[in-house]
């Protein structure tokens, strides 16, 4: 049988209590971020209307012709 006490001291204990915290608060961390709702994703580009801005004009979406 070994002569050491099976209770650590109480500074061991105290130390093994501040590491169980810390490790226990790093896992509340992580899982709280990890439960984060995403961002969307963004919306795509509204098309653009009327003219460029380097002054060319832009082709009409629809340039179908009717033949007669």
């Amino acid at each position: 049988m070994s002569s050491r006490p099976l209770r650590p001291s109480g500074r061991s204990r105290y130390r093994l209590l501040a590491a169980a915290a810390v490790a226990a608060a790093g896992g509340t961390a992580w899982l709280v971020r990890s439960k984060r709702p995403q961002p969307p994703d963004p919306a795509p580009a509204p098309p653009r209307i009327g003219y460029t801005r380097n002054g060319a004009s832009v082709a009409p979406a629809d340039t179908e012709t009717t033949e007669s």
